[in-house]
């Protein structure tokens, strides 16, 4: 009998783990659009920060989704941190919205709906719809722990032992409550859902193995124990990451302390509110809930003063300010995020690239020499590119271990590809600077002829590579297919003066610093326009 409880209690809580992460991976996907739309949502008025965290956290239903995602913003500098903060306010109250799932009892209904969603995932095609197929299946699956936890724990209402063992953690005084609220906080830390905690406790109460109040407690506890998931993710993060990790834990930490010192009056209020005994569901979801808003109403005020008292306590310690991108490893949970952020790090990469070929037309067109400083620059630009690569490189190979839709995969490997064609192209047009500057050095002038080749050369490839960088950004496939002929036309450029420059520097008297200078030059115009070239052919594969 003990085995078979142990078996329906554990194997009940695994499926309804499971079934949480289902279906909020499923929600992710579903929502990918929306959450790239958080970034431009969120403004300083920390009422709308506020909201976004709710809304955020009501489509992945998961708090730790969403609070790590947030920190992850934080720790990019995407998100200030007083942002940060009212993002996870307002996370808190978002995920109450799973306790009222729970409130539908839909128990002896969640294995059909699991296995009609099994049924639907295994024959549909599209992607969106295997999506919406897993999701829901989620959803049958939370039901379905839930009841073989209930079932399990049935037999424990005729065992004494196990009634005196609940007896101990009864939440009948204050030091009772907290003794039940450190219960939660353990639970939710160890098995890092705060939902978890919630679907035990409320399998708890209904078997009539603890009571109302003690319910609560557990489930305050539980709002403790999910800050343990924020702090471990910031173990490596910057100040101001860890600043938000704390400030997530403060808060809630905070709020149940408060809560716990007038306990018997919050079960009063609550009481007035809905009536337990009747549905001791609703009871707890709605304690859950209640307790979430009014901290949230605490807090709010105080977002200003908390965030600097936590800059006055929280040292800067310098890390990551060598980051070029705003991209982070804690961004990794919502990768539809880090493909819109992605995109537009590698737009910033062609600005850059812009600069560098505008420098080299002025040096053509004005006839400036290539000083040193010009060389320091233009090595400083290509330094920063080799980061950005680094840093865009890492992060999306992360989301690429993850369960992505082929959408996203597809988009992933392209920014990918893209990115590393751009860093190549910054290389070779630092080459082509050093090239002049090692001809200049050597006191070797350039003739009219040949300076005006290099800038018509040099016209073409930034010409081409606009044309390359706007199709990318406005995702325009014909766009694309109509740089084909800028490319075909940089080729003949290139043909044309490399036959003129091996005819003239067949003649005597030409330095041969100048002819095998000149030549590398025109070669590294010509594996730009490859590269280029390159980004037009992944384009119109992927698409």
């Amino acid at each position: 009998m003990y085995l078979d409880i142990i078996f329906k209690v554990v194997g009940g809580l695994g499926i309804f783990l499971y079934g949480m992460d289902n279906m909020s991976g499923g929600m992710q996907k579903l929502a990918g659009k929306k959450l790239k739309k958080i970034l431009a949502a969120l403004t300083t008025n920390r009422f709308i920060a506020i909201f976004m965290g709710f809304f955020v956290t009501m489509l992945v239903q998961s708090s730790s989704v969403s609070t790590v995602m947030t920190i992850g913003f934080v720790n990019a500098s995407l998100l200030t941190l007083e942002q940060g903060l009212g993002v996870i306010l307002g996370a808190n109250i978002g995920t109450t919205v799973t306790g009222w799932l729970l409130v539908l009892h839909l128990g002896k209904f969640g294995l059909p709906i699991a296995g009609i969603a099994a049924i639907i995932f295994v024959f549909v095609k599209k992607d969106r719809s295997k999506t919406k197929a897993l999701t829901l299946m989620g959803f049958g699956l939370i039901f379905l722990g839930l009841e073989l936890m209930s079932t399990g724990l049935e037999p424990i209402r005729s065992m004494p032992e196990f009634l005196n063992l609940f007896k101990l953690f009864v939440a009948d005084s204050y030091f009772g409550a907290f003794k039940a609220a450190l219960v939660g906080a353990c639970i939710t830390a160890l098995v890092q859902s705060s939902s978890a905690t919630l679907g035990i406790t409320i399998t708890l109460a209904l078997q009539g193995l603890i009571d109302y109040p003690t319910a609560v407690a557990l489930v305050l506890g539980g709002n403790v124990g999910t800050t343990i998931t924020a702090f471990l993710a910031t173990l490596n993060a910057s100040t101001n990451a860890k600043r938000a990790a704390y400030a997530h834990s403060i808060i809630n930490i905070f709020g149940v302390c408060w809560v716990i010192s007038i306990f018997p009056y919050y079960l009063k209020v609550l009481n007035l509110v809905v009536d337990s005994k009747d549905n001791i569901t609703i009871g707890i979801a709605t304690a859950h809930t209640m307790f979430n808003i009014l901290n949230v109403l605490f807090f709010t005020p105080f977002i200003g003063p908390l965030s600097r008292l936590l800059k006055i306590l929280v040292k800067d310690n310098g890390k990551m300010d060598n980051k070029v991108t705003k991209l982070d490893a804690l961004m990794v949970a919502t990768p539809g995020v880090v493909v819109g952020q992605t995109k537009i790090e590698i737009l910033t990469m062609g600005q850059y690239i812009k600069e560098m070929l505008f420098t080299l037309e002025e040096i053509y067109a004005k006839q400036k020499e290539m000083s040193e400083k010009k060389i320091e620059r233009l090595q400083h630009v290509e330094d920063s590119l080799d980061l950005y690569q680094k840093e865009i490189t890492d992060v999306n190979f992360m989301i690429l271990n993850k369960d992505l839709s082929n959408n996203l995969i597809e988009e992933t490997r392209k920014n990918l590809e893209i990115c590393d064609e751009y860093e190549t192209i910054s290389d070779y047009c630092l080459r082509i600077a050093k090239a002049l500057k090692k001809i200049q050095d050597n006191d070797i002038e350039l003739t009219e002829v040949e300076r005006n080749i290099l800038f018509k050369l040099n016209e073409s490839t930034e010409l081409l590579f606009r044309e390359v960088n706007i199709s990318f950004e406005e995702k325009d496939r014909e766009r694309f297919l109509k740089a084909i002929i800028k490319a075909d036309k940089i080729t003949s450029d290139f043909k044309r003066a490399r036959a003129y420059h091996l005819k003239n520097a067949s003649q005597a008297g030409v330095p041969v610093m100048l002819s095998t200078g000149y030549m590398d030059i025109l070669n590294y115009y010509r594996r730009i326009r490859d590269h280029l070239f390159n980004i037009i052919e992944v384009f119109s594969r992927l698409q």
